[in-house]
């Protein structure tokens, strides 16, 4: 086990390699605090962890050579007390009896990333008393993100110039928001329109209701784009954005639903000069699941999903079947980034259109959006069915329906 000051390590076992690259790259990106390591069989795993201890193994259950199952016992012959996540698409009577213990997690393939990440950073954690202190941070935004990705459940107050705002995680999702003047998701884009101020959390807070219904990647892209819709709009020099800065959460005993509602009346609200209403978009843009939906109808159609090149996120994804459009996104971001380095190596002053690969049986074109190249469209198509012109034609559609 690692002592104090020093990365946490983790190993993840799959003989998927792409898959094991792929959780291994964006778990060392997201997690710089944690050292990461792959292996791709149990007996290369087993000789890593008794040449360097770990604090937490991840592993596939089928595999050749040395199962899953049998790496996990020999690791826990060694630390009874080590904490496992086990990943498998067969849920068996074995591994059934092994997730009984506590220090072990099973989880079911396909998965999100962002549930995986949530088992990884809540294994680490356990057996530590956690921290508290304040933080500050630019943006709400930056805020939402990091109780999302945390799989935070709790209610979160936010205190701008005499109002008050709440949003509530549930296992990283946002079920719920409410402000003094609104609700649902209005209240939400309301709230991370405010400049300044304070906010604090109250873990383990349940929504009273739920009135939000988009997905929480949804949420944020559009309060990105309402934000920077006002910076364009105001032009005064004055106004400069503060800061946000975290309280500590109010005394156990306290009532974590009290004071919901700011004392101070609406009208007063509206007539301070620094301090403007926010507006409200009467654009209904269609969301990433729509758009991604619509792609559905493109002969020979097999999976779609929507990928940031800058992190490889996935932001969106339809269909799929046995592909796994996880590791599709994070292997096809490095795509994009080799051909836009061998560009700028060369020295073409252009922009890719899209990219086809051709396999045996399917077709898989990238396209980056041109109104934020930063993203792509990644889609898998039957090659038997396919008419790749139509298919351009069609993405080429969609993306000029898609506001992100």
């Amino acid at each position: 086990m690692t002592t104090s000051g020093q990365r946490q390590r983790v190993l993840i076992v799959d003989d998927e390699e792409a898959l094991a690259w792929s959780l291994s790259t964006r778990l060392a990106k997201l997690r710089p605090r944690y050292e990461v390591d792959t292996a791709h069989d149990g007996e290369t795993a087993l000789a890593k962890l008794t040449a360097n201890p770990i604090d937490l193994l991840v592993a596939d259950v089928r595999m050749p050579g040395m199962s899953g199952l049998d790496l996990i016992v020999a690791a826990l012959g060694s630390n009874p007390d080590l904490p496992v996540i086990v990943m498998t698409a067969y849920r068996t009577a074995d591994v059934n009896r092994l997730t009984d213990n506590s220090s072990i997690q099973f989880l079911e393939k396909p998965f999100e990333f962002e549930r995986f990440l949530g088992l990884v950073d809540r294994s680490l954690a356990h057996g530590q008393k956690g921290f508290s202190g304040a933080i500050s941070v630019q943006t709400l935004p930056d805020v939402v993100q990091l109780y999302v990705l945390s799989n935070a459940t709790g209610a979160l107050t936010i205190r701008h110039d005499g109002r008050e705002g709440k949003l509530w995680f549930e296992a990283g999702a946002i079920p719920h928001a409410v402000t003094d003047q609104n609700r649902g998701e209005e209240a939400f884009f309301e709230i991370m329109l405010w400049r300044d101020g304070e906010f604090s959390m109250q873990l383990r807070a349940m929504p009273p209701e739920r009135s939000v219904s988009a997905n929480w990647q949804e949420l944020l892209m559009e309060s990105c784009r309402r934000i920077d819709e006002r910076d364009r709009e105001e032009s005064s020099p004055s106004l400069t954005r503060k800061g946000w800065t975290l309280t500590p959460p109010p005394p156990a005993d306290d009532d974590p639903f009290a004071d919901l509602i700011a004392e101070e009346p609406a009208s007063a609200l509206a007539t301070k000069p620094d301090d403007p209403k926010p507006k409200v978009s009467k654009e209904t843009p269609m969301n990433i699941k729509d758009s991604l939906a619509k792609l559905n109808t493109i002969d020979g159609f097999v999976g779609a999903a929507l990928v940031d090149s800058e992190s490889g996120m996935l932001l969106g994804q339809e269909g799929g079947g046995t592909l796994n459009l996880e590791v599709a996104a994070a292997g096809n971001t490095e795509v994009v980034r080799s051909k836009r380095k061998t560009m700028s190596n060369l020295g073409l002053k252009e922009s890719i259109e899209d990219i086809l690969i051709t396999l045996t049986k399917q077709y898989h074109l990238i396209r980056p959006l041109r109104s934020r190249s930063a993203l792509f469209f990644y889609v898998a198509l039957d090659r038997t069915r396919a008419n790749l012109a139509m298919a351009r034609i069609a993405l080429a559609d969609v993306e000029k329906e898609l506001q992100v």
